[in-house]
C-alpha cells in the first residue's frame, strides 16, 4: 500500500496520464494519502500494521526519507519498500542511503514488459532479467540484507526463476500473483504451471494484491477465487500474503469489498492459516 504527499514528493503520473503507458486514470486519486486516511478507509477492521511501498516519486531517496519520518511519528508503518534500478550507476550510493533508514527492509524494481503492447512496458528492455550485468548488480543486495521485490508479468516468470536461483540467500517478493495478463482458461493453466515452478524457489514469497490490475475495475469474487486459491496452493500459507493496494484499489472498490472477498474465499482455512495469510507472513517477511 502507499502513503504519499504529492506536495512534498513529486509523482509525475498524478499530474497527467502518460500517453506511452497504459494505466488507470489516476486523476481520481487523492493528492495526499496518509495514515489517518487509511484508518478511515479500513474502519471496522483490526489492522496491526502496514508495509509502505514507494509510489514512483521523481526522487526515490527523498521519498524514502519522507516515509521514514512519517513512520517515526506513526507506529502503523512497520517497514518500507523503496525503489531501485539495478543498472543505475548510482545504485550502491542509493542502497547506502536506504540502509541509513531503519525501516527499509526491501527494495523493488518494476520490470513488466508486454511484447504485444508497447503501452504495457515499464522496464527499459525486455531482456533485463537475462542480462548478466543486471544479474550481477542484483547481488549487491547481499551486502545490505535487503529483500527484493520484482514486478513482472506472468510470461516473464521463466526468466524470473533463473534470476532468483542465482541468489538463494536473497528473499524475493513476487507482486500481484505473478501478474497474469492472459486470464482466459488457457492463460490460467499456463500461469498455474509457471507459478508452481516458481514456488519451488524457497526464497520467494507471493503477494496477492492489486486485483484490479489483473481483472479490471469490475472484477467479481467468483472470477478471482480460483486464481487466489491456486496461488495459496502453490506457495502455501507460509509464503503467501494478502495486500490491499490502497489507495489505488479504491478506483475499483472499497477496502470492505476487497477484504470481504478475501475472507469469503479463505473461509475454509483454519484460524492459524488465516492469521499467516493476513498478518504474520508479511510481518515476518518484511521484519
Amino acid at each position: 500500500m502507499h502513503f504519499y504527499n504529492h506536495k512534498e514528493n513529486h509523482h509525475p503520473f498524478l499530474d497527467a496520464v502518460d500517453p506511452s503507458y497504459e494505466a488507470f486514470d489516476y486523476s481520481a486519486l487523492p493528492r495526499i494519502h496518509l495514515p489517518k486516511d487509511y484508518r478511515e478507509e479500513t474502519k471496522g477492521f483490526e489492522v496491526e500494521g502496514v508495509i509502505w511501498h514507494e509510489f514512483l516519486s521523481e526522487d526515490p531517496i527523498q521519498e524514502a526519507r519522507w516515509a521514514q519520518a512519517l513512520a517515526d511519528k506513526d507506529p502503523l508503518i512497520k517497514a518500507l519498500v523503496t525503489l531501485v534500478d539495478f543498472l543505475d550507476p548510482g545504485l550502491e550510493e542509493k542502497l547506502e542511503a536506504y540502509r541509513a533508514l531503519p525501516l527499509v527492509t526491501a527494495v523493488r524494481e518494476h520490470m513488466v514488459w508486454d511484447p504485444e503492447s508497447p503501452k504495457r512496458r515499464f522496464a527499459k528492455r525486455p531482456d533485463l532479467l537475462r542480462d548478466p550485468a543486471w544479474q550481477k548488480r542484483l547481488g549487491l543486495l547481499k551486502k545490505h540484507s535487503f529483500k527484493c521485490g520484482l514486478e513482472v508479468f506472468s510470461h516473464q516468470i521463466p526468466d524470473l526463476i533463473h534470476a532468483v536461483r542465482l541468489y538463494p540467500e536473497i528473499g524475493f517478493t513476487i507482486a500481484i500473483m505473478g501478474w497474469p495478463i492472459d486470464i482466459t482458461p488457457e492463460g490460467f493453466n499456463q500461469w498455474k504451471r509457471d507459478i508452481k515452478k516458481l514456488s519451488r524457489c524457497d526464497n520467494c514469497c507471493m503477494s496477492i494484491s492489486a486485483i484490479e490490475c489483473i481483472f479490471g475495475m469490475n472484477w467479481t469474487r467468483d472470477q478471482i477465487r480460483p486464481w487466489i486459491l491456486e496461488t495459496i496452493e502453490a506457495f502455501g500459507v507460509n509464503r503467501t500474503m494478502f495486500g490491499s493496494h490502497l489507495p489505488i484499489v479504491q478506483l475499483s472498490c472499497s477496502f470492505q469489498k476487497l477484504y470481504d472477498s478475501y475472507f469469503a474465499i479463505t473461509a475454509d482455512f483454519s484460524s492459524e492459516e488465516k492469521e499467516k495469510l493476513f498478518c504474520r507472513v508479511a510481518a515476518d517477511w518484511f521484519h
